[in-house]
């Protein structure tokens, strides 16, 4: 007897990212919507920035479902300035609030560092392999949804400090702990698939060495702390 595979219409992603995009209007709706001119432009550029890469995410595969494909290759140059622009409005924003940071809170702002310099080195890897792989659509379906995988923490971690503060366990248990189970669900879906089987379990694979200093408390040792001294001077 046959087991019966999973198979997954990637031209249908457009829901995922739109499910991701609402839970992100939740999650920051208290500190950032509710108060939008409590923001400085930094906040906002990358809101902004974040915003039309899921609206490429969405759109786009809506395309390819009803065939405009001329449409379709025309964003698809757009994103290359949008995804130049994620990262800098990542760069900009961590490199704003550490600066910026009070001396109280500035042990803590070099453990956000690492997770907005990590997340923004990931996005840009999968976003890379995703151009490279353009002519080979399984793999550059799959690898342009896993852009989106790097807000997963962003997201679900505000999420839990807006609405269930007093949770135990660490924030990025739970967020990275999903991002890692999405993964490990993925790569079995994709076991038997001949061109794009690879994609998943190399992103967890990726995901799993970023972790490490996250996991193991290294960003408190004096190459990360140097580190963070130094982007936060220029």
């Amino acid at each position: 007897m046959k087991t019966a595979r999973i198979k997954l219409d990637y031209n249908k992603s457009g829901l995922w990212i739109s499910g991701l995009l609402l839970i992100s209007f939740i999650a920051f709706w208290p500190t950032y919507y509710a108060v939008l001119s409590d923001s400085g432009f930094f906040v906002h550029f990358h809101a902004a920035t974040a915003i039309i890469w899921f609206a490429l995410l969405i759109i786009q595969p809506a395309l390819i479902r009803k065939r405009k494909l001329k449409l379709h290759r025309l964003l698809g140059n757009m994103s290359y300035p949008v995804a130049g622009l994620v990262l800098i409005s990542i760069l900009l924003l961590a490199h704003n609030k550490i600066s910026t940071a009070p001396e109280s809170f500035y042990a803590i702002r070099t453990y956000l560092l690492y997770l907005q310099i990590s997340l923004a080195f990931v996005f840009a890897v999968t976003y890379a392999f995703a151009i490279l792989y353009r002519k080979t659509k399984p793999v550059h379906a799959r690898l342009m949804v896993a852009t989106s995988f790097t807000f997963i923490d962003p997201v679900f971690a505000r999420l839990i400090n807006s609405y269930l503060p007093d949770i135990a366990i660490s924030g990025q248990f739970i967020t990275f702990g999903l991002i890692n189970m999405t993964l490990i669900a993925l790569s079995i879906i994709d076991r038997n698939h001949s061109k794009a089987r690879w994609v998943f379990p190399g992103l967890l694979i990726l995901y799993l060495v970023i972790e490490i200093p996250i996991f193991f408390d290294l960003t408190g040792l004096p190459w990360w702390q140097s580190f963070a001294a130094w982007f936060a001077s220029i």
